[in-house]
This record gives C-alpha cells, structure tokens and sequence, in this order.
C-alpha cells in the first residue's frame, strides 16, 4: 500500500485558470458606519436581572480587562454571484439596505496604555442555535496577555433570533426580556455588510458610536471556528477587496480560519445554512490579505478539508495548517463553554456528557496562540509565518489518515503530547448528542508507559525536548511551553 505524502499533494480541482486571480468585487462598502447602543448589566433577582448571553465567567478584572455589550444597529445589502455557475466569487447588489441590529461582546483592556494595537474579531458560532466563542475560548489567556482585544458578533438570524425571543422563554434560566428586544436580522445575505461596517466602525478613531474610540486600533484579524470559518473563506473571497476605509486601507488586516472543513457558504439563498457544493472552486481560498487556514485531525477526512488544501506554493499569502492528534473540540472548550451552558441556558455542561472514551487531552489552543502571534506579526511587520503543514494520507482506497504504530497521526503540526504519547489520540468520539466532534483517548496501559520511558526522568526529558522543538518550529510560545513542561514534571509517569 503506498502512502502519498501531503505536502506533494495538489487540490482535486484545476485552479491554474483562477488561483492568481484577486476577485474582482462588484460592489462598494457602505460609507455610512452604524451606530450603538451600551447594553448595561443589570442586577436583582432573576426577573430583574439583565446580564450578556455568553458574558465570560472569569473575573477579566484580574487580568485588568472590562467587558461590555452594544447594540449594533445599520442597513445591509443582500448580494447575489454575478456568475454562479462559473463558480466566481464576484458578488452584485439584488437588495439594497435591509436595516438590521445585532449585538457585539467586547473584551477589552480597561486601561487604554495596555491596548497592543490588535483587534480580534470573532464572528460567533451559530451551530447549535445560540452563540457560542470558541476562539476565545481556546486563546483568551494570550489575548489578554498580549493586551489585544476581542469583538463578537452574532452574524446570523437564528441567533439573534433566539437572543430576542428565546432566551427569556422556557425552558432556559429567566433572563430579562427587554435586554435584547430591539434585535432584528431578517436575512442571512445581511451577513457580510454587518462585518465590514462594523469593522470599519472599530477602526474608525474617534467615532462617538465606537466602542474603541479611545483606543488606537491598528489591525483587525477576523477569526473564527467551525461554522463560522466557511463564512470567513466567503468574506475574503467575495468581500475583502472592496471593504476599505475612507483611506485605501483594508477594514480586516488579516484572517484565522479554524477547524471549518471544506466548504464556504452561498452569499445569499433561502436556506440559511447553504453551503457552497463539494468541489465548488470559491472553497478555496483567494486571499490578498494574511491569511491562516487551519484544522484539527477531525477535519481533516471527516469534514473533508483535505480537498481543499493550498500551500503558500498556491498563494504567498495563505497558510495551511493541519494539527495531528488535535480534535474539533478539545477538553478545554468543553469545560470553559460548559460553564456557559450551566449559567445561561440551565443545562448540562456539556454537549458531550456520556463520552465513549475519554476526552482527548491535547490542547489546540496551545497551538492557535502560537499561531495567531505569528498571524499578527505578518500583519504588522511582514515577518513570515511557519511553511504550512500538512498530514500524511492513503489515497489508495478511502482517503484516511496514515498512522503510526501507536494509532496517531503522520505528518502535520505535532504537538509535545503526540511527540511523546500517552496513548493514541483520536480524533472523535462516540456517545450521544454531539460526541462524534469531541476527541478521544485510548491510553497506555502502566505497563506499556514503563516498558517506552523507563523512568520519570527519562520521560520529562523528553517531553522537553518536545517542547522546545515545537517553540522552536513556531507552534508553541513560551508561555504554554511553561505550562506543558511543568505539567511533565508534576506527572506520575514512570513512577
């Protein structure tokens, strides 16, 4: 059976005619920026009480951070493909300014002498009905440490639907009703005008309706998880060219894309979830901004993301980053987005509370910070990232992954923890409810741990090895490396 290796692997469609094309968009972002509205927190009793949906359960305070609401109210476009059979990405007006109000969460630092200079811009996932901040939730402790800023947006009518007539209703906790009332987004397609105006909004120094008018914002990275990327690979295809400021410059400086499998999604259509068919060419990516477009092992064969692999041999501006031993929702998500699920929605802390094995305890946050720090440096100062990395498959029957004798993964981005197993990593998990996006863990047994490291020693030596490879390589920085080393030395292995 021979194995191809990834990184001469080459996309299943023929993208010579278009790869070197930036897309022509046929429009121009509105000049009228929206305005806001400060969503106060209210305290009392649970009638009275008015608090954020998915407001961060830590005290941000300590980490000398405020958060806050708004109301973001303005009118978007409904755009259609100029060409959608030719499969081109360049969009045109069918309905003009549809008025729309979302809501955005901003985590900010409180003393503006803090403020690096960063804006990460998470458009929420939508998946299971309500919002949810996966990318945060995996990387809040660089984002505060490096004093940048973080923006949600809820970008979907389900969402805000649910915001404005769901929450407040049984059965979730009671909430106050009024909170979100004035919420109101009728179309999907209002989608990509809400993200450019108010990210023109955020960078717009000064503007009485911005909430960072006393900050100096000088980048803004669009990021985001899961659903919420195939909305990003459509933005930077369809809408990044044409959205700029008054000055030339780009509203979004720059795009992470996590863990979103194959597809983008339609620009407009009736059903709100439409995704760009399999083998569409406008899955790829076309960027002319900084852009890393990363997946964990789950969506790699699962979601198929392998279909839509580019190196930065296709685009110097794209990077394709695929995790080994990572999964779709790792142990830290389930337990940090569980905290949410309890306190504002009165239900179990997870969406996975009867695992078939037991979680995967690789961390793809370590590896998101390390490679978000490097996203920024390329926007700021030109500084290259890492060569994209890719994971080795069989193509001779069902595409899979090629895998050791321990059961993980070849090739890719390979954390310390899959350097030096404990076991094989797996990239799902079975068991009810959404189990099949959750990773697993089929450990050693003792003995086997005995008979591979022989001592402690011998195994945190080598776990520091491993850890300073991956800093080394740019997959890890030094704060996280900290953490996995001590972690290593606490550990009873090879007692």
């Amino acid at each position: 059976m021979k194995n191809l290796k990834i990184d001469r692997l080459r996309p299943l469609v023929l993208l010579s005619s278009i790869i070197c094309l930036a897309p022509a968009a046929s429009w121009a972002a509105p000049n009228t920026l929206p305005t806001t509205e400060f969503l106060p927190v209210v305290d009392g009793s649970p009638e009275e009480r008015s608090t954020p949906f998915i407001a961060w359960f830590m005290d941000l305070t300590e980490d000398g951070y405020i958060e806050e609401e708004y109301s973001v109210s303005g009118a978007a476009d409904i755009y259609g493909y100029v060409d959608d059979e030719g499969e081109s990405p360049d969009v045109e007006v069918i309905t003009a300014a549809i008025p729309y109000t979302t809501r955005i969460l901003v985590r900010r630092p409180e003393e503006p002498k803090r403020f690096n200079g960063t804006v990460y811009y998470e458009v929420l996932n939508a998946t299971a009905g309500w919002d949810g901040d996966p990318i945060w939730q995996s990387n809040f402790e660089y984002i505060t440490r490096e004093g940048a800023v973080w923006v949600g947006m809820s970008t979907k009518p389900v969402t805000v639907d649910f915001l404005r007539d769901g929450w407040a209703a049984w059965p979730f906790v009671t909430r106050n009703a009024s909170r979100y009332v004035d919420l109101e987004m009728p179309f999907f397609g209002q989608v990509w005008d809400m993200l450019s105006q108010t990210g023109a909004l955020l960078k717009t120094a000064g503007a009485p309706d911005n909430p960072l008018a006393d900050l100096d914002v000088e980048r803004i990275i669009m990021v985001g998880y899961s659903q919420s990327a195939a909305y990003q690979v459509t933005f930077v295809n369809s809408f990044h060219a044409a959205a700029n400021m008054p000055s030339g410059e780009p509203i979004i400086d720059g795009y992470f894309i996590s863990a979103g499998g194959d597809n983008a999604k339609h620009v407009t259509g009736p059903d709100v979830q439409e995704s760009l068919d399999d083998g569409d060419s406008r899955n790829f990516l076309y960027p002319t901004a900084p852009t890393m477009r990363f997946q964990t092992q789950t969506e790699v064969v699962n979601f198929p993301s392998y279909t839509v692999r580019q190196t930065e041999a296709d685009n110097s501006l794209l990077r394709f980053y695929e995790m080994a031993g990572g999964s779709h929702v790792d142990a830290a998500i389930n337990a940090v987005g569980g905290q949410a699920l309890v306190r504002d929605l009165g239900l179990p802390a997870s969406f996975c509370p009867a695992p078939a094995v037991p979680y995967n305890p690789i961390i793809i946050g370590n590896v998101q910070s390390a490679l978000l720090d490097r996203l920024d440096q390329w926007i700021s100062d030109g500084t290259a990232p890492p060569a994209s990395r890719l994971m080795e498959l069989d193509m001779s029957g069902p595409v899979s992954i090629v895998l050791d004798d321990d059961g993980n993964a070849v090739g890719g981005i390979r954390p310390p923890m899959l350097e030096v197993p404990l076991g094989a990593y797996l990239p799902s998990n079975t068991g009810p409810g959404f189990c099949f996006l959750f990773g697993g863990f089929d450990p050693f047994s003792d003995e086997e741990l005995m008979d591979r490291y022989g001592n402690h020693g011998k195994y945190v030596s080598r776990m520091t090895r491993a850890v300073k490879r991956s800093q080394k390589e740019g997959f890890l920085l030094k704060e996280e490396a900290a953490v996995l080393r001590n972690q290593a030395a606490g550990s009873t292995i090879g007692k």
